[in-house]
């Protein structure tokens, strides 16, 4: 997909208990998680996102990454994913919207490119595994058609991504058995919970360099 009609969107609005800090900032390879991130939301497109919770994380997160795009969830909103999905859909000036999570450093650049060229034509397409188990978060959306969608599933008290998925029109669902052709071990979707979690993938990174 074109960078013009695409913007990559990274929800860096959690908070991680584990490690006393902004989740965003955890160190991984000595670099804060959100600029890895950033670094591989720009090979997928020139616009990007970095979505925050509030006016602190804004300004803590901004000390790292000073010259990217960061918006912030509206005042008083509930700290979820489609809260800052919906900010996403909101901030964004292309069509179509890819989202991402801060905390998935190994993420494959291929594999993302392949779900960013499926959009056209579908209002989400979203990877699904075997189980059912779908990754909203390393997804594509119609950015317009999911705001108002999400708007409206918020406003019924609802705040998971899958409710926002079961309001959508047309959303192609992409079996991360077949997404296994550009990341075979399918590490795009690991994430970082825990000092183990974050030992664990830097042994892979340096298993893969």
């Amino acid at each position: 997909m074109s960078e013009k009609v695409l913007t990559v969107a990274i929800l860096a609005g959690g908070t991680s208990g584990p490690f006393g800090s902004e989740k965003a900032l955890v160190k991984f390879r000595d670099r804060p998680l959100v600029t890895h991130m950033i670094e591989t939301a720009k090979h997928l497109s020139s616009e990007t996102l970095v979505v925050v919770s509030n006016e602190m994380q804004k300004d803590t997160i901004g000390a790292v990454i000073t010259r990217e795009n960061i918006v912030v969830d509206p005042e008083d909103s509930v700290r979820s994913a489609l809260t800052g999905a919906v900010t996403a859909f909101e901030y964004t000036t292309t069509e179509y919207v890819m989202l991402l999570p801060v905390d998935t450093p190994l993420a494959s650049i291929p594999l993302l490119r392949s779900i960013a060229d499926l959009g056209p034509g579908y209002g989400a397409v979203v990877p699904s595994w075997p189980s059912g188990y779908i990754e909203p978060l390393h997804a594509t959306y119609l950015a317009e058609h999911a705001y108002g969608h999400g708007l409206e599933v918020i406003a019924k008290k609802k705040h998971r991504m899958s409710d926002l998925l079961d309001s959508l029109h047309n959303v192609m669902h992409i079996s991360t058995e077949v997404l296994k052709m550009f990341d075979p071990n399918l590490d795009t979707f690991v994430n970082i919970n825990s000092e183990q979690d974050l030992r664990k993938l830097e042994r892979k990174h340096t298993q893969r360099t």
